[in-house]
């Protein structure tokens, strides 16, 4: 088997990355999950549900940050 890291987030990853956004009072609709660079980090695009605006967000699991990159445009 090959040691590359997989690009695909699994559910259980998606549930502690959501969680994470909950703790950090983030609510909306959640477009996509991508893993980063590394193990631990993701990118994600999130709209919120009270302004509406589409953000892409690094996650960073092992530290539990969130950090907002840019906003998305469709």
């Amino acid at each position: 088997m090959d040691n590359a890291i997989t690009n695909e987030v699994s559910q259980r990853e998606m549930m502690k990355i959501i969680g994470l956004f909950r703790q950090n009072s983030f609510r909306g609709e959640y477009a996509s999950f991508k893993r980063g660079e590394t193990q631990d980090h993701y990118q994600v695009i999130l709209t919120d549900e009270k302004s509406g605006v589409k953000g892409l967000f690094k996650v960073d699991l092992e530290a539990g940050s969130i950090e907002f990159q840019h906003v998305v445009m469709d």
